[in-house]
């Protein structure tokens, strides 16, 4: 009985044993890259994110993928990084996204620090002057333009049914549901420069 319950506290401790292992080897630790951001912001995407405060770090990777498993660097930087006493903010700006598709970001403190995947969908704007996503619409009319404007909205007889003021970063996202199933055109107006013609359709 004695050498069963002596068996049985030996695989209980060289369980505690591993799973300490575990965690001194970072497995279960909280990664130190947090709140990353990625937007689309006219032609380019920025990417936000925080080292958190602690010990220096001997540089970070920003890594991109079409597809959420394999990643791609971007950007390397090799200088120090991290501070003792606060968290340190990062912004980058990747010039060249997959146009009309899913980017996925993350940020890698090496050897084996990655954050939590972000993702955002880019179009470019300037072929159009604006980026209409989810046509047809059936809920919610979602549009991007260049720079920040007015949206007008008008029916197929030419009647003004809708006029919105862009968001600062030049997206509209509007309630769309009351308006009857049909084809509506638009007018985006920028506060200078020459405005921007286009339609959409409403089931």
């Amino acid at each position: 009985m004695a050498t069963f319950i002596q068996a049985k506290l030996m695989r209980f401790g060289i369980h505690i044993l591993f799973f300490i292992c575990l965690i001194s080897n970072g497995m279960f630790s909280q990664s130190r890259i947090q709140q990353l951001q990625a937007t689309q912001y006219k032609q380019s995407v920025l990417i936000n994110y925080v080292i958190t405060q602690g010990n220096s770090c001997s540089g970070y990777q920003i890594q991109r993928s079409t597809d959420s498993v394999n990643f791609e660097t971007i950007y390397d930087y090799s200088g120090v990084c991290g501070e003792l006493t606060k968290s340190q903010e990062i912004s980058f700006t990747d010039e060249h996204p997959y146009k009309n598709s899913v980017n996925y970001y993350r940020v890698l403190i090496p050897p084996a620090d990655h954050s939590k995947i972000t993702s955002v969908l880019y179009s470019p704007i300037s072929e159009k002057g604006y980026v209409l996503y989810d046509n047809p619409v059936s809920d919610y009319l979602i549009l991007r333009s260049i720079t920040k404007s007015k949206l007008k909205i008008y029916n197929q007889t030419g009647h003004l049914v809708r006029e919105i003021i862009s968001s600062e970063d030049a997206s509209y996202k509007e309630d769309v549901s009351f308006l009857d199933n049909g084809l509506y055109y638009f007018l985006i107006v920028p506060a200078t420069g020459q405005s921007v013609f286009g339609k959409f359709i409403k089931k």
